[in-house]
């Protein structure tokens, strides 16, 4: 590959983020390069043989729940590029101690016969939430994920423009001082329903004790059955992105560890690397990696104001809670003892296992928060019933995620390093309470990854921190990390923030590339020929 020394625009980062901005920018004719520091392109989209050869694990990103709503998928033709999902039909279940199991369908009939299991007062509450949510779900993606923020007053009166109070049960501006907790008791009465609904929103990182989430909770539920496997592992994804990016001009460079953003007369001009080179950047600079790395680390002190780098230092807020995984290679698939129950257990993708009462994640929140580590209730996903391409014929793959404190009150986040495997084998052990074939001949072998290990492989996110900021109200739309950073641009002219750090937030949303690409269109004058929501 032949570098040049000058581009139109310098990406930091390689993560999907950055290749999305980056293959947008190429499409619309400016030279682009992005950087990543690692050896490959993806960032959270890592798929890994860390178990044995020919087993594929996600490492980190796992679930895409935004396939076919992100307006990126279409425009740069993401599947045209070979890639592949599927959407399981039995989406998620949960399994309670006493035997009994609610699953979720892609058919939404058999979710509610699921639901009237429990009560069926609840299932009827469920067909019209979920109706709603469907019914709003241009509103919902245009007004909250696929633009550049609104503020909280503007939020308000594009909800009111749109008569959503008047038409709408369950979308209401008054849910931005509710919590998770507060919108199901409003709403739901079988402990075990509003379990599985809050869960849900946890392993969307929306934490279902914090005020203000239930603004944003519809739109969770709108998804609730839209989640996919990018089959032969989540990397593909990043494959993709990265070829439109070449096939339109722009380059990706690996092993290129950015050490500074060159600013001059206020104004980023360009980056220098670990290993001396300098690269210059006619029109823009856009990081996609955290708030502290690029203005603590990255540019010089002198270069930004006292009073903003102290923001950074003080005001930026990361989730305090992160994610410990159990990577398991596998020679049967989860046999549950609840399939008595509800046979569809057993072709669910994800399972929550016994989380029976919102009451119940209330206590461990408070017990992680702490830095202590509950006895684990995990979700299991096993992406083989529906991807048989991760792993050797008649083998899984499965994946085990518990939430969990970055640092230990006992020993800090390095605690992680003698605990990791303890606490994996306890993980294990809870899910074979439910899944009694999964004994040790059943499985190969198992690799765990700890909060600490997300910090350490991927740096950007600060603390473990998964979603890269806290998901809070006071931490969303255009406050979201900080005021000063709210609408993509930044204290220094031509820099720009488009990775997770911004609005909407982190998973594979595509949002924060694509919302930062309208901002950079406007200030460049970039004719927008990509679909508007």
């Amino acid at each position: 590959m032949t570098l040049k020394d000058t581009y139109d625009a310098i990406i930091i980062g390689a993560g999907h983020n950055g290749l999305t901005l980056g293959a947008y920018l190429a499409r619309s004719g400016l030279d682009v390069i992005v950087l990543e520091r690692r050896h490959e392109e993806g960032g959270g989209l890592c798929s890994e043989e860390v178990t044995r050869a020919g087993f594929v694990h996600n490492m980190h990103a796992n679930y895409h729940t935004f396939v076919d709503m992100a307006p990126p998928v279409a425009d740069l033709d993401v599947r045209g590029h070979g890639i592949e999902y599927v959407r399981p039909e039995v989406q998620m279940a949960s399994i309670f101690d006493d035997g009994s199991a609610l699953t979720i369908h892609t058919d939404m009939e058999k979710t509610l016969a699921s639901m009237s299991r429990f009560n069926e007062e609840d299932a009827a509450t469920f067909e019209r939430l979920y109706g709603e949510a469907h019914g709003f779900v241009d509103l919902l993606l245009g007004t909250l994920m696929y633009q550049p923020p609104l503020n909280v007053k503007e939020l308000t009166k594009a909800l009111a423009t749109f008569g959503v109070e008047d038409r709408s049960e369950f979308l209401s501006v008054k849910l931005r001082r509710e919590t998770i907790n507060q919108f199901l008791d409003r709403h739901f009465k079988d402990d075990r329903i509003k379990a599985h609904l809050a869960f849900h929103g946890a392993v969307c990182a929306y934490t279902n004790d914090v005020p203000g989430l239930a603004i944003g909770y519809p739109l969770l539920v709108g998804k609730i059955d839209n989640w996919h496997i990018c089959l032969g592992g989540s990397h593909r994804l990043a494959h993709a992105l990265w070829r439109d990016l070449a096939q339109h001009g722009g380059v990706m460079w690996s092993d290129a560890e950015v050490t500074n953003i060159v600013v001059d007369g206020n104004r980023a001009v360009g980056v220098r690397l670990a290993d001396g080179i300098e690269l210059h950047a006619r029109k823009l600079v856009a990081s996609t990696v955290s708030v502290e790395q690029t203005f603590l680390e990255f540019v010089d002190p002198g270069d930004i104001p006292e009073e903003f780098a102290h923001d950074v230092k003080t005001k930026v807020v990361h989730k305090d809670w992160s994610l410990f995984s159990v990577h398991l290679a596998m020679s049967a698939f989860p046999e549950y003892v609840a399939a008595e129950f509800d046979p569809d257990v057993n072709r669910a993708w994800v399972v929550n296992l016994g989380i029976d009462s919102p009451a119940k994640l209330n206590r461990d929140w408070a017990e992680i928060r702490a830095g202590r580590l509950v006895d684990p209730q995990p979700n299991a996903a096993v992406n083989s019933l529906y991807d048989p391409t991760d792993a050797p014929p008649g083998f899984a793959t499965g994946l085990l995620r518990q939430f969990a404190p970055f640092a230990l009150a006992d020993g800090g986040e390095g605690a992680w390093d003698d605990m990791g495997r303890w606490y994996g084998q306890k993980c294990i052990d809870t899910w074979r309470r439910y899944a009694p074939n999964l004994t040790d001949d059943a499985i190969v072998e198992w690799s765990v990854f700890t909060p600490h290990d997300i910090a350490r492989k991927l740096p950007n996110m600060v603390r473990g921190d998964w979603m890269m900021g806290e998901i809070s109200l006071a931490n969303m739309l255009d406050t979201r990390p900080l005021p000063e950073l709210g609408q993509y641009r930044t204290p220094v002219e031509g820099l720009y923030m488009a990775g997770s750090t911004q609005h909407p937030h982190g998973f594979i949303t595509f949002g924060p590339g694509y919302n930062a690409l309208q901002v950079i269109a406007e200030d460049l004058d970039i004719e927008k020929w990509w679909q508007q929501i």
